[in-house]
């Protein structure tokens, strides 16, 4: 009754697995800030990188920022050129990160049950099979950063937040990660100030699937 029982069992679970196979995003966060930001007012966001001021991935990036900064009670323009109370600078950039590789073990990818005869004297042993060989998965690896400073436009022009996220995966896609990284800045913002967090998100299933 046990060997049967835990054969039903060992079979079932990566069944069990799969079904309940999410994918998450560990994102670290770091913020720097002194004393209260201001509650509201106009905002625009600029490029830090003058070379991606004209382009149209930063405009992108810049409009999913400021319906974030819209939520906090400041007044997105969306308009480079605009005369606002606050600017917000932003950068962002993917780079390669090196290679991962992990070990996929028998358990893993693949699990039966047998019958042998004298196996610790045992004439109905259950088992795993040991015999097959470890798979080695080498995947290439990309840190994917994002950063936001908020400024002042009155002289002196202050820094009132300084805000940094990064993560690592698979994806050198920017714009498929960005979403996540913008979430994970402004998660409980403005946060700790010089406190780094890890912010894990659920990620979106692909589409299609």
């Amino acid at each position: 009754m046990h060997k049967r029982l835990l054969a039903k069992l060992l079979l079932l679970a990566p069944l069990a697995l799969l079904a309940s196979c999410t994918s998450f995003l560990r994102n670290d966060v770091v913020s720097f800030h002194e004393g209260k930001l201001p509650q509201n007012g106009s905002i625009r966001i600029e490029a830090s990188d003058p070379a991606k001021a004209q382009s149209l991935e930063f405009r992108s990036y810049a409009r999913l920022i400021g319906a974030q900064l819209n939520t906090l009670g400041y007044s997105f323009v969306d308009d480079p050129a605009a005369a606002t109370t606050l600017i917000a600078q932003v950068d962002y950039s993917v780079a390669a990160a090196g290679a991962q590789t992990r070990v996929d073990s028998p358990l893993q990818s693949s699990v039966y049950y047998h019958f042998q005869y004298g196996h610790f004297y045992d004439p109905f042993h259950f088992g795993i099979d040991d015999d097959f060989s470890r798979d080695v998965v080498t995947t290439a690896s990309y840190l994917r950063s994002l950063s936001m400073v908020i400024v002042k436009t009155a002289e002196p022009k202050t820094h009132l937040f300084e805000g940094h996220v990064q993560n690592h995966g698979q994806q050198n896609q920017l714009p498929d990660v960005m979403p996540y990284l913008i979430t994970a800045l402004f998660l409980n913002f403005p946060g700790e100030s010089g406190v780094t967090k890890t912010v894990t998100i659920e990620m979106d299933k692909p589409r299609g699937k």
